[in-house]
């Protein structure tokens, strides 16, 4: 668990990082077709950028903070930060995956933007103990499994 004082710390350098993250996504990723059916109102923003692995923070107490709060580690598969995503090359194909993140950039816009995300984000985590815990993971994971079951069909009365 992090400490109130430490989170008040390391908010702001979360916020900060997330920021950088995004503009180098947005700079280098590619459009997304599954966007709008996430939720996202902004399409033309989402860029997918690919890489061999997710980038933790440079400072070494905001890296080590994500890694206990189980927010990014080693094995992460993906990370949307704004209208970025990043993904590891070997979860590209992985559709929902994708989704799950898309459904992220969605709650971001809602939020009103990155950095009031990142601060809802981090308190909706903060409180959890395992990273499938928390309203906005659950959004995320359950709308990513309803795309991908597909279009629900609508019962016809007789």
């Amino acid at each position: 668990m992090i400490e109130q004082q430490d989170f008040e710390r390391l908010a702001p350098l979360a916020c900060q990082w997330a920021k950088s993250q995004e503009a180098y996504i947005l700079k280098h990723g590619d459009q997304v077709a599954d966007a709008r059916r996430a939720g996202v109102e902004d399409t033309a923003r989402i860029r997918v950028l690919v890489v061999d692995r997710i980038p933790m923070p440079d400072d070494k107490e905001l890296a080590d903070a994500a890694r206990r709060a189980q927010i990014i580690t080693d094995a992460s598969k993906a990370v949307a930060i704004g209208h970025g995503i990043i993904v590891r090359a070997d979860s590209w194909k992985n559709r929902e995956l994708l989704l799950h993140q898309l459904v992220h950039v969605a709650q971001c816009e809602r939020s009103g933007g990155l950095e009031s995300f990142v601060s809802e984000y981090l308190a909706d985590r903060r409180g959890s103990r395992n990273f499938s815990l928390g309203s906005l993971e659950d959004e995320a994971r359950s709308r990513a499994r309803e795309i991908c079951a597909g279009p629900k069909v609508a019962r016809q009365s007789a």
